[in-house]
């Protein structure tokens, strides 16, 4: 079994491998990125070695003079591009320290809040152990979970009062004639019409037995409202039974000091769910910081751009395209080595150009997923499930899907899933489903802390088995789940 914040640091771990990924394909994109431009630059040597060789002294002077000039440019540009990178990693690093001491803070503050929350539960535990020996309240308590039992039996009556109404209320409904005379209230002080309506409807009546079957349809409508008056007031009743229970529950807790140290509590979460804000701020720069990267790293920047438009601009004059024709034809040994080189070149680029595409693909995928995980991650958090009480029994299922997602074998979708399905809440000391906590609904009302339920988590009140205090839990609405 696996505890909240172990699973927490397992994921937190998988986020490590995840950045660790991302940046050594950013590291193999800028060396084949790189090469490409290396490759570019040494077609042009090749170019201006060929006009050496084979053109005449004015022709190969210019050439090779233009072929400078753009080299010289090139070598310009791509110092500022240098370091632009440069800048751009430093602040990537920068980035990865924030992120490792923002986290490292987290964990402080993690530890704070699991204290805090620990003195609280040890400070419940021990005032529910003095209610539980309370004659008084233990009065109270089997008063509300006696006024709550005869509460649901009238609700039980009343709905089937209802359904009663509506199953034999049918056949008088289905009447035509019945009805008719019904709607218009005949045979009571509200009935009114001319003599000739009366003496008609009188016939109707007769001939519908409407006089016999009038005050059996008038008892299956008021027997389900006056059930269902009489229900409402016994839950009244049974709500004003607990709301004492709660108020005896409240005053024992102030009593101990519970209300201080549940503020702690909170005031502790706070301070996390800060720096939680904090840590998705630093991630969200990393992102944009790691896509300008990629535009670097797979040669899609400004200043890379302008290289290559430089050296291509160049290389398609014609007079080089007819001096590799010229040279090709030609049958000496230095032409043809130059030009089996630039063969050999264009071989090289067109594989990297498609390395490079494949990186890049690569990359993306893998930044993408280190988005899914963050947010995995942040949802985690976000449902307090690194809280003292959360665990998750199936700990190895959780980690193993985890890596499977590494590998892009699994989605988030079904990480996360995972996740939930496998995640519960054990009781520590105090139990929050002890009196009230198992009579009534989860909330603001409730005296005893439910785990998970600063962030919306939600507390899933189990069904602690043994002498663990009394109310065993239930939930859904106010109805008793235990006793003593």
């Amino acid at each position: 079994m696996w505890s909240g914040p172990e699973t927490l640091t397992s994921i937190d771990q998988s986020l490590g491998e995840a950045r660790q990924a991302v940046q050594e394909l950013d590291r193999q994109i800028q060396l084949t990125s790189k090469r490409l431009m290396e490759l570019r630059q040494s077609e042009g040597d090749n170019y201006k070695a060929l006009a050496r060789e084979r053109l005449d002294q004015i022709l190969s002077g210019e050439l090779v003079d233009g072929l400078d000039n753009v080299g010289r440019q090139v070598a310009d540009l791509l110092k500022v591009r240098d370091s632009e990178i440069e800048r751009l990693q430093k602040s990537v690093q920068e980035s990865h320290e924030v992120q490792t001491q923002m986290e490292a803070k987290r964990e402080e503050q993690r530890k704070r809040v699991a204290e805090a929350a620990e003195r609280l539960d040890d400070s419940e535990a021990a005032t529910q152990e003095r209610l539980q020996s309370d004659s008084e309240y233990k009065k109270q308590y089997e008063k509300t979970q006696k006024s709550d039992l005869i509460a649901d039996q009238a609700e039980k009556k009343a709905e089937e009062a209802q359904s009663n109404r509506e199953e034999k209320g049918k056949p008088y409904e289905d009447d035509p004639l019945f009805i008719y005379l019904w709607k218009r209230g005949y045979g009571t002080s509200r009935y009114s019409a001319n003599p000739l309506i009366r003496f008609f409807d009188g016939k109707v009546a007769r001939l519908c037995g409407y006089h016999d079957a009038r005050p059996n349809y008038h008892m299956l409508l008021e027997i389900p409202e006056r059930l269902k008056e009489h229900a409402d007031r016994q839950r009244e009743a049974a709500k004003a039974q607990l709301e004492k229970l709660q108020s005896m529950e409240r005053e024992a807790a102030e009593a101990d000091g519970i209300p201080q140290l549940q503020a702690e509590v909170d005031h502790a979460e706070e301070e996390l769910d800060k720096i939680d804000a904090e840590i998705e701020r630093e991630e969200k720069r990393f992102h944009d910081l790691a896509e300008k990267q990629a535009q670097y790293a797979a040669g899609e920047d400004e200043r890379l751009r302008q290289c290559i438009d430089l050296i291509a601009a160049e290389l398609k004059r014609d007079t080089l395209i007819s001096l590799r024709r010229h040279a090709e034809a030609t049958r000496g040994q230095r032409d043809d080595a130059i030009v089996v080189d630039l063969a050999r070149l264009d071989r090289e680029k067109d594989l990297l150009d498609e390395e490079l595409k494949n990186h890049k693909r690569m990359y993306e995928r893998r930044l993408e997923r280190l988005r899914e995980l963050e947010e995995v991650r942040r949802k985690f958090k976000q449902n307090r499930y690194d809280d003292i009480h959360s665990s998750f029994p199936n700990g190895q299922l959780v980690g193993s899907i985890l890596g499977e997602f590494l590998r892009g074998l699994a989605t988030s979708g079904e990480l996360w899933t995972t996740i939930q399905r496998n995640q519960r809440y054990r009781r520590r000391g105090a139990n929050p489903t002890f009196g009230s906590g198992g009579l009534g609904l989860p909330g603001s009302g409730n005296v005893w802390r439910m785990p998970g339920s600063s962030r919306g988590g939600g507390w899933r009140i189990p069904k602690f088995p043994g002498g663990g205090g009394f109310g065993g839990g239930g939930g859904g609405g106010f109805h008793t789940g235990g006793g003593f």
